[in-house]
């Protein structure tokens, strides 16, 4: 079921950034230390932590919506990476 951590962990993102649910100081401590970590697939744990802390700063004020939630499952389904837009999530 390793296959469908990301696409998880994208869906509770989008909950929190474009609509403000499952939005509490714990699931975010869970989301932002454990469950974005616990993701086998290096590439992908580098590129949702980014993503993650993209959402999370709040000086760029960047919303994950629902429209690149399905942009971002579609590309992974077609290319096999996270990757939308194509990099714009800067890697470290």
């Amino acid at each position: 079921m390793e296959r469908l951590t990301a696409p998880f962990l994208l869906h509770v993102l989008n909950e929190q950034s474009e609509y403000e649910e499952l939005d509490t100081r714990s699931i975010h401590g869970s989301m932002d230390r454990w469950w974005a970590n616990c993701m086998r697939n290096g590439e992908e744990r580098k590129w949702v932590g980014n993503l993650i802390q993209k959402v999370r700063n709040t000086k760029e004020g960047y919303v994950f919506s629902r429209q690149d939630y399905e942009k971002v499952i579609l590309h992974r389904a077609e290319t096999g990476k996270l990757d939308f837009p194509p990099n714009s999530i800067k890697e470290d």
